[in-house]
């Protein structure tokens, strides 16, 4: 009798636990009318989001995190759908986890792709009715100077530390809704002040056009750097013979369908047992994550390898590597003796993660949220930092080249 007892308590308690983490029905929730449905759906955010979260006051009291929500169901009937879709996502960065959040929508945007190198952003992409714009450094957008825009947006991106930011907000400059929602624009059409690529600096008026309709510029015929070769594939390597460097690039945490990891990983050290190798660079500053265990069996190969020497491996970084990359990058740390050069991460060493999502129930707009912490150290950093800094310029983009893989071919 107290056996059974003991079990239907154990039964109970599985699930309790089962049922803490359920997502709440979206049922009472559904609505008809614009407002309520807006309402209805940023009140589900209230009940939902501290169920499935697993710390969401970590960062933020729950008072203040449920007043702004609040304050937002008070502006539903004035504001556009743009401006409660861009104030939710603000709120929602506030917790402090840049794996929590949500996606603005971009019907419209301003054609122009922009990266943000060591000495400027540029443009380093748009259509043919601004081509003159393609390689452009931009000076000030409305009058205030690009930097000074783009930290206006920061309360978007308030869990990402400085490389991720500078990352992430590249996509919001060009979204029109975001900027006029931060006061950086009033209209539709906006006016950049840039310095072209012949050196002449010249103002410019820019209207948004469709998403769409944005085709950008084909510049397939630019000098590329090895590591942005072989773009669609997550994992691939390549002999640098005059050197004797195995570099090999781990793109992303995930699994390629025609090629297994594992049996890629076989098909590398086969090659490095058959051919003069001085010198092995596993790249990962483009990997933003996955599954984090996928490349665990190959740090423990290249633990036991003859190339296990701060003079022999090298491992890139930058601000790019996020999520489960962090993980293996705090492996490869642990475990080896690799040499790390690049740019700080734009991932921090402890941080939530294992993303799930919310589906709201009226806008069925999605919110990612954190299952997960990861605790690596007990020191409260916010980046992993390389040994040795070094930062892309915008002439090393112009002219293809990777200033980190030509440091380690000098080394």
């Amino acid at each position: 009798m107290r056996n059974n007892y003991k079990r239907l308590c154990a039964v109970l308690i599985s699930l309790l636990f089962l049922l803490v983490g359920c997502t709440p029905s979206t049922k009472s929730y559904i609505a008809e009318d614009r407002d309520e449905k807006w309402i209805n759906d940023i009140a589900y955010i209230e009940k939902a989001l501290p169920k499935v979260h697993k710390n969401l006051y970590f960062n933020i009291s729950k008072e203040e995190f449920i007043g702004q929500l609040e304050e937002l169901k008070k502006k539903v009937p004035a504001y556009s759908d743009d401006q409660i879709e861009i104030e939710l996502s603000k709120v929602i960065a506030s917790v402090g986890d840049s794996h929590t959040g949500s996606s603005i929508g971009m019907e419209k945007a301003y054609p122009m792709g922009l990266y943000w190198f060591n000495d400027g952003i540029y443009i380093t992409n748009t259509i043919k009715e601004y081509k003159e714009l393609l390689n452009a450094k931009i000076i000030t957008l409305n009058g205030k100077k690009i930097e000074e825009a783009a930290n206006k947006i920061k309360p978007l991106l308030a869990g990402s530390n400085e490389n991720w930011f500078k990352t992430q907000v590249m996509y919001y400059i060009p979204i029109p809704s975001v900027l006029q929602y931060f006061g950086i624009s009033k209209s539709d059409e906006i006016e950049l002040s840039v310095q072209l690529a012949t050196g002449e600096v010249k103002n410019i008026k820019m209207k948004s056009i469709k998403y769409e309709d944005c085709v950008p510029i084909d510049i397939s015929s630019s000098p590329k750097p090895l590591y942005k070769t072989h773009a669609n594939e997550d994992y691939w390597y390549e002999y640098l013979k005059d050197e004797k460097i195995l570099y090999i690039n781990y793109n992303s945490c995930g699994q390629m369908k025609e090629k297994p990891f594992e049996s890629f990983s076989k098909e590398v050290w086969d090659f490095a047992g058959k051919h003069e190798v001085k010198k092995l660079v596993l790249d990962i500053r483009n990997n933003s994550g996955g599954s984090s265990t996928i490349l665990n069996p190959f740090i423990k190969e290249l633990k036991k390898s003859s190339f296990n020497e701060k003079d022999k491996l090298y491992v890139i970084i930058g601000r790019d590597t996020y999520s489960s990359a962090i993980l293996n990058a705090l492996d490869l740390k642990k475990e080896t003796k690799a040499y790390f050069v690049g740019e700080n991460t734009g991932g921090e060493p402890n941080h939530y993660g294992e993303l799930k999502t919310l589906e709201l129930p009226n806008s069925k707009k999605k919110i990612r949220y954190s299952t997960k912490y990861f605790k690596w150290t007990e020191e409260n950093l916010d980046t992993i930092k390389p040994d040795k800094l070094i930062e892309e310029t915008f002439e090393d983009y112009k002219k293809g080249v990777d200033p980190v893989l030509e440091w380690i071919k000098e080394q």
